[in-house]
């Protein structure tokens, strides 16, 4: 493995093929496949099944081990971490997209949000954006509103993610700059300075998709992970 890097893989999940699905079904713990198991739809099902057979396939990529020999447990608020190996990662998915976020730095965050018209943007802006960034974003032309919020929207996802807390950090209290390739404006002094995080938007089509990680020296990596067994 090599060393300092962050690296993000994005997949799209759709018409899965059954050979791969058997594969990958293969190697979920025994926990897993009764989760997937919980899944009345049959594609929720094979989406679970995708996911976590793609994420323990490329972790094990990393750790040049089989996928089925790792071990995975759950943070204080429920952030997936792996059990004896220095390496972290974060997945999201939303729709068709998968990304799994690998690195050797620190702790990180991803999302993915497909574009959704027809919300109350105004609503969850309100409830989730600082004053000042509902206030710039509600100054902004109709027909920027939606790309913007959702732009916003997954680097608050990704931040929140990246410190392990979840929602519960308080998505209106990590502040971003609105246009596009915009950084942090304001944490709560817990997590550090803002120097100390660095934000990348990814390219992913029809979705808006952002990744937050240690602001080091490390190399940025966007990849397509082939769905081939």
């Amino acid at each position: 493995m090599r060393a300092q890097f962050v690296d993000v893989w994005h997949a799209e999940l759709r018409g899965l093929d059954s050979k791969a699905l058997t594969v990958w079904d293969a190697l979920l713990s025994d926990q897993e496949r009764q989760r997937s198991q919980e899944y009345k739809r049959p594609e929720r099902r094979q989406g679970f099944v995708a996911v976590r057979g793609l994420l323990r396939c490329t972790l094990a990529g990393y750790l040049d081990v089989e996928p089925r020999e790792l071990v995975f447990e759950s943070g204080e608020y429920g952030k997936p971490a792996l059990v004896g190996a220095r390496l972290h990662f974060n997945i999201s998915h939303s729709g068709d997209h998968l990304l799994i976020a690998v690195s050797d730095l620190g702790e990180l965050g991803v999302d993915v949000e497909s574009l959704r018209v027809g919300r109350n943007l105004h609503a969850l802006a309100g409830r989730c954006f600082s004053v000042r960034e509902y206030r710039e974003w509600a100054a902004l032309p109709a027909e920027q509103q939606l790309p913007t919020f959702y732009r916003l929207w997954v680097k608050k996802e990704a931040f929140v993610k990246a410190v392990g807390r979840g929602i519960a950090a308080g998505l209106d209290l990590c502040e971003f700059a609105l246009e596009a390739g915009g950084q942090l404006v304001a944490i709560p002094g817990e997590f550090g300075g803002i120097d100390a995080w660095s934000v990348v938007e990814l390219p992913v089509a029809n979705a808006a998709a952002a990744l937050v990680a240690p602001n080091k020296s490390g190399v940025f990596c966007f990849r397509e992970l082939g769905l081939g067994v």
